[in-house]
């Protein structure tokens, strides 16, 4: 089709959309919804797996020291771990110190709610050189008799749990992505089929005159780009405004939970939402024009 022939087209595809003005503004709330639900579970999933990612990172094994051993034991029981093979680093943490980075994590002060006193042991917190390491590392230092097996934890479990629901999340809310886009793509289709029925008269005059099956199928094509495209926009708009409201509120109340940033996932984020919307506008032409326009 010639350049010039899109100065017909585009007024063209506007006209359809203003002629079905109901059905218009039907599958444009389609669209958004659809999108919007599908980039939250997207961002969702995103942000759990980041947390995954960071927690597995900063896996460290904690070995605690009973309140029974002396202090003039500490430097042997350092040693003794820093000869354990896949040990990066060694850091003594006392009761203090631990209960302040808990008092920092938590946002409060928790000595008053446990009776002014510290209930906390000191311990040493154990780098291993990777994530594969640290297991090894546990069983070895869990061997030390002043510690014991009791007294060695580290979250290489709650890590890989955190894995396995990122996992399950991952795979419905591609089911569920899948039935929402498949919804806007036929009400898509729906529209434009209504478009096609008004102007069944005035397509065939364009046929009998010489009008190629291109120059008549190109405005219903762009009206679903039109339709997909102006959907996926307002659901990018009130995507990020929302996740940006949400993610403040998140980070101020629950401190420990990672947010990934608006700076860090706009773009992507928009890039999804219009490309998904324009596929399904693009689907919901085909599948109207294939099925209904006998040209």
């Amino acid at each position: 089709m010639k350049l010039k022939s899109f100065r017909y087209v585009i007024p063209q595809a506007f006209k359809s959309l203003r002629l079905n003005g109901w059905m218009t503004f039907a599958a444009i709330m389609t669209v958004t919804i659809s999108l919007f639900l599908c980039s939250i579970f997207w961002l969702m999933i995103m942000n759990i797996d980041a947390n995954a990612r960071d927690f597995e990172s900063d896996v460290r094994v904690l070995a605690y020291i009973d309140d029974r051993v002396q202090e003039e034991v500490y430097p042997a029981i350092e040693q003794r771990i820093s000869r354990i093979e896949g040990v990066a680093g060694i850091e003594f943490v006392d009761r203090d110190e631990g209960l302040e980075t808990l008092n920092k994590r938590f946002g409060l002060d928790l000595k008053p709610t446990l009776g002014g006193s510290n209930p906390l042991p000191n311990m040493y917190s154990i780098t291993a050189a990777s994530t594969d390491d640290v297991e090894a590392v546990a069983r070895a230092v869990a061997q030390i008799p002043q510690i014991g097996a009791d007294n060695v934890k580290y979250g290489r479990e709650s890590v890989q749990r955190l894995f396995a629901l990122t996992n399950t999340m991952r795979k419905v809310g591609l089911a569920i992505m899948t039935l929402l886009g498949i919804a806007a793509v036929v009400l898509v289709a729906m529209t434009i089929r209504l478009t096609v029925l008004a102007r069944k008269k005035e397509i065939m005059v364009m046929k009998w005159v010489g009008a190629t099956n291109a120059f008549i199928r190109w405005p219903f094509f762009l009206e679903g780009v039109i339709l997909g495209l102006t959907g996926a926009a307002l659901a990018a708009g009130l995507v990020l405004f929302c996740y940006q409201n949400a993610g403040q509120w998140l980070s101020s109340t629950i401190s420990f939970v990672m947010v990934l940033s608006v700076q860090e996932i706009w773009f992507n984020t928009a890039l999804f939402t219009l490309s998904a919307g324009v596929l399904m506008g693009i689907f919901g032409s085909l599948i109207s024009l294939a099925r209904f326009l006998e040209v």
